[in-house]
């Protein structure tokens, strides 16, 4: 298992700061929060790596999030293509700009505003050496300092999860196994603990409180037992007595295993049916809008010969023609009301060579569409157009 940095930039992701409230009440309610993001054109990414987000862009630079890589839902994988076969199943079958998109889980988040911060880590003895500056998302960190990461993030994370900055997943199902033990509900107190001990492996604090559940649970059916043997029915003998305890017993397990059966099937329904996000946005959302946008934009040439060119990755989605007239139209879908948007290199190239370049931004797509295009020329004259990364490559060297 690698673990994994995926970058983020809040000139780019604008929304960043409401999509943590979003992902801090999901995993309150006991849910992880399940997102999409651009990991360059790495190819090697596997479902079960661990992933931590890092903020870039302005300051506070550091670590708000982490989580691991998860299957994409089985008609939403890359993989299912055939140029993309040798992809692992955690691979969108949709692009951010040139890069390729994988699905991860996230089980812990503080707020944007309070990242663990690089510069503390740099100053740690334990990180000596270590590289905290990357080029793209889903780059490797070192797996050197790996379990480094993991202990400063739990003791980062933990105290400001504690006073509302943060929330983690684990501390939700630790407290759910505590209020079920209270209950005297030591079976699915057991299960809670579980699932916490799923997300972080020998976490202390729910290995010694399902040890002890588990205790209470074992003496709880002792006692269940002892009574029944108390109430010897009349006419009855000892044989059959026995035999009795026996049968109640059977029962009881075959009661208990088939409702644990039953929490595994609802999980796994839960997880087929989890919603996935787009940036820190929900991901079943962001496909509504990006397909309403292209409805919206298909309806506005009507009459005109429509072909999809959206995989192709030529610096715009729609080729539109009609008689001599062609257009090459690039959509971009926004939720909000504000034409903000991620525009990549391809298409600035585009609008700066391509005069049959479009521009169409359809805001508020899901509500109330409303349609806004521009010319090449007109894009680059009209919106302010800011850098979010660059790629680095030494200069040839002239002998």
């Amino acid at each position: 298992m690698k673990t994994l940095i995926f970058l983020c930039n809040d000139n780019s992701e604008i929304d960043i700061r409401d999509d943590i409230k979003e992902a801090k009440k999901e995993i309150t309610s006991g849910e992880f929060y399940y997102t999409t993001w651009s990991c360059g054109n790495n190819t090697k990414i596997e479902v079960g790596d661990k992933a931590y987000f890092k903020r870039t862009g302005s300051r506070p630079h550091g670590f708000f999030a982490a989580g691991k890589v998860v299957a994409a839902l089985d008609e939403w994988q890359l993989r299912k293509q055939n140029n993309y076969n040798h992809l692992s199943e955690a691979y969108l079958n949709t692009f951010y700009g040139n890069s390729f998109m994988v699905v991860v889980e996230i089980d812990s988040i503080v707020d944007f505003d309070q990242p663990l911060e690089q510069e503390t880590l740099m100053r740690m003895p334990q990180f000596r050496g270590a590289n905290f500056t990357f080029m793209q998302g889903g780059c490797r960190f070192d797996e050197r300092f790996c379990e480094s990461l993991d202990s400063a993030w739990e003791a980062h994370s933990m105290p400001l999860s504690r006073r509302g900055y943060g929330k983690r997943l684990v501390d939700i199902f630790c407290d759910k196994g505590k209020k079920h033990k209270d209950e005297r509900n030591y079976q699915d107190a057991i299960e809670a603990y579980n699932q916490a001990l799923d997300i972080q492996p020998g976490y202390s604090k729910a290995v010694n409180a399902m040890r002890e559940s588990e205790r209470l649970l074992h003496n709880q059916n002792t006692r269940k037992v002892s009574e029944i043997k108390e109430i010897k029915p009349d006419n009855t003998s000892e044989e059959s007595e026995y035999s009795n305890i026996s049968d109640s017993s059977n029962e009881s397990e075959t009661i208990q295993t088939t409702s644990i059966v039953q929490l595994q099937k609802e999980e796994e329904q839960k997880e087929e049916t989890a919603s996935l996000g787009a940036g820190f946005g929900n991901y079943k959302k962001n496909k509504e809008v990006e397909k309403a946008a292209i409805d919206f934009v298909q309806k506005q040439y009507d009459g005109w010969n429509i072909l999809s060119v959206e995989r192709d990755k030529v610096g715009y989605d729609l080729t539109c023609t009609k008689d001599s007239i062609v257009k090459n139209v690039e959509v971009k879908g926004v939720s909000g009301g504000e034409p903000a948007f991620i525009i990549t290199a391809n298409e600035i190239e585009q609008a700066n060579k391509n005069p049959n370049f479009v521009l169409w931004v359809v805001t508020s797509a899901l509500n109330s569409p409303k349609g806004h295009c521009w010319t090449g020329c007109e894009m680059l004259s009209r919106f302010e157009l800011k850098p979010i990364q660059y790629m680095a490559r030494l200069r040839p060297i002239f002998i």
